[in-house]
């Protein structure tokens, strides 16, 4: 019995071709040879191929194997193809992403030190603004004051008839004021520097009287005026009701409008009751006096009379 191990396919084909050489050579050495016609042996040695049979056996099913084994192989190449492009691919776009990412920092630290800078400018802005608006405010105080002094030697009239003045509204007041007030109360003449009406004329004859500005030459006889007219209370000409009014800017008008509700509380308790320029209420009651220059304190000491 032959034990044979092959460790390769080389091995068993050498064995093959050593076999088949020596059959041949045997078959040649035998012609001329009488013949053996004795019966053979029923045991008789196994011969090479036999004994190389379990050998192809295991050569053939290595075959097998192989074949399986290249499938698998090749399958394992194809999924290695395939995910190397995948990796690739996704490789690809790992990078684009990380560069949008760097992209998105740089501008993020654009953007916040651009906040940075707005901050520091908007600080600077609210800074200036608030600087301005406290200038502002003097400012228009000032130009508030200057308007007013401007205004402090005129008098406003109003209840006169239109075209009454027959177009000299300057000599019909210094004859008009004495007559309507009383020339005795005046120690000379009362000169009147400028006088107009204000706004445009109506067309409505029945219209209500346009009011007439006037500017007194004395700023005394102008204060003598506006206290005749109030002693004197109330005034008519012609059937007309006329009234004295100083004339102020509208700031301060709608600052002393502010007062009206405490003044008639105030004239109804019994209290006389004016203005101090700009807006400061003064109120006599009895022989006191006192002066209020916002109108929660004057609304305070109202409270207390009733």
């Amino acid at each position: 019995v032959f034990n044979l191990k092959f460790t390769s396919l080389p091995d068993l084909l050498l064995i093959q071709s050593t076999t088949k050489t020596w059959k041949m050579r045997k078959s040649k050495n035998d012609r001329g040879k009488p013949q053996d016609k004795s019966p053979i042996k029923t045991k008789t040695q196994p011969s090479l191929e036999l004994a190389l049979a379990p050998v192809m056996t295991d050569y053939e099913a290595s075959k097998d194997t192989d074949a399986e084994s290249s499938s698998i192989l090749l399958a394992i190449e194809s999924m290695n193809k395939t995910m190397t492009d995948r990796f690739d691919t996704l490789e690809a776009t790992l990078a684009s992403t990380q560069a949008s990412l760097v992209s998105l920092g740089n501008r993020m630290t654009e953007i916040e030190e651009a906040n940075s800078s707005y901050d520091l400018r908007l600080s600077q802005v609210e800074q200036a603004c608030m600087k301005m608006q406290t200038e502002n405010h003097a400012l228009r105080s000032k130009v508030i004051d200057l308007e007013a002094r401007s205004r402090r030697q005129n008098i406003k009239i109003v209840g006169l008839p239109e075209r009454i003045e027959k177009k000299r509204p300057v000599e019909f007041l210094e004859k008009f004021i004495p007559e309507l007030l009383g020339a005795g109360n005046f120690s000379g003449q009362v000169v009147v520097d400028r006088a107009h009406r204000l706004g445009k004329q109506s067309a409505v004859e029945d219209a209500r009287p346009r009011a007439m500005i006037a500017r007194i030459h004395h700023f005394q006889i102008k204060e003598k005026i506006l206290q005749l007219s109030r002693q004197q209370f109330p005034l008519t000409y012609n059937g007309a009701a006329i009234h004295f009014f100083p004339d102020l800017p509208v700031e301060v008008i709608k600052q002393r409008q502010a007062f009206d509700e405490v003044r008639k509380r105030l004239k109804e308790a019994g209290a006389r009751v004016g203005f101090i320029y700009p807006a400061r209420l003064r109120v006599t009651l009895g022989n006191s006096e006192q002066v209020f220059p916002s109108l929660e304190e004057a609304e305070l000491f109202a409270g207390s009379l009733s």
